[in-house]
């Protein structure tokens, strides 16, 4: 059903913040043959919800089975609705798995994905003695329990700018297998451990095969300290596959205060600090759903927004995952 616009005028480019469940989902990117994938669903629902072709970029390609939590897409429209009622007709144009958190008009030159100033992604994993049914579709069961001391101290050799060849299963980069690696964390919360990463950018499946380390690691079937010698070697031979898809999440993504020209919609979010340099002086940096970090070196935390539910369980793509 179409939204009833206001008075069209100028093109105005927007970013949305998206959540979703990856399982019923063939990946981010759009594909022949008719295969669900969440750039397609978005594109149908907003160009018959604005009566115009709408073609939306995103961050990032995720891999089937992938989650997002902060996933971020522009788009660009010469529909006179505003952040507030763009973020409210979409939603309720969207499947149960896929939700809206939030939209903010972006300047025209914006990018979601060549302006991202870092990506957050999540490896979740289950250590409980018996699977739990309920955390099936978002971790990964390991059946012993994970020393994350170990796994804290694996990660902290991760950090830092370095060739990453050895931990992706990409075969070529444009940009290289260097990347900024700004945060490596363990979290556990009951039988769930969470493994977290922040960098500039992802090679293809960097995040699932960093996880694979950290997991090793936990499982005491890899010292702590060889993982910095795995990365200097650029040997991906000697390192682990990648994990399973359904235990990634993307966080959140991250841009400049001045890729944006005004308030947005959305529900705020919590934030914590990190660790990284941030932006130049005076220059706040913005999530993808328009909230401000408040200071240079300010990092948001998670997202509160979840999919409202999915079903079904779920092709490459040049980044992370």
């Amino acid at each position: 059903m179409k939204a009833q616009p206001g008075q069209p005028g100028r093109e105005r480019n927007y970013l949305l913040t998206l959540a979703y469940d990856g399982s019923g989902f063939s990946g981010w990117q759009r594909l022949g043959g008719g295969a669900r994938t969440v750039q397609k669903t978005l594109e149908d629902a907003l160009s018959s919800m604005l009566g115009e072709r709408i073609n939306v970029i995103g961050a990032g390609r995720t891999d089937a089975g992938v989650h997002a939590e902060g996933q971020a897409a522009n788009f660009r429209t010469v529909s006179g609705l505003g952040a507030d009622e763009l973020r409210s007709a979409l939603d309720g144009a969207l499947p149960p798995d896929l939700c809206c958190v939030s939209v903010r008009e972006a300047v025209p030159e914006f990018h979601a994905r060549y302006r991202a100033v870092s990506k957050t992604y999540a490896y979740r994993f289950h250590d409980g003695p018996i699977r739990d049914p309920f955390e099936a579709r978002w971790s990964l069961h390991v059946g012993r329990r994970l020393d994350v001391s170990a796994m804290r101290e694996a990660c902290a050799a991760l950090v830092g700018e370095r060739d990453y060849s050895a931990l992706s299963n990409a075969k070529e980069d444009a940009r290289g297998f260097v990347r900024n690696l700004f945060e490596a964390r363990v979290e556990r919360r009951g039988d769930l451990v969470e493994v977290g990463f922040r960098a500039d950018g992802f090679l293809y499946n960097q995040a699932r095969v960093m996880a694979a380390c950290a997991m090793e690691a936990g499982l005491g079937r890899m010292p702590p300290g060889r993982l910095a010698e795995l990365v200097a070697s650029k040997d991906r031979s000697r390192a682990p596959g990648a994990l399973g898809a359904y235990g990634l999440r993307l966080l959140r993504v991250e841009y400049r205060a001045d890729d944006f020209s005004g308030p947005g919609s959305g529900r705020p979010e919590p934030r914590r600090p990190d660790r990284d340099e941030g932006p130049p002086p005076g220059q706040a940096r913005v999530r993808s759903d328009g909230l401000s970090s408040g200071r240079p070196s300010g990092e948001p935390g998670r997202g509160d927004r979840r999919p409202r539910g999915g079903d079904g369980r779920s092709p490459r793509s040049p980044e992370p995952r």
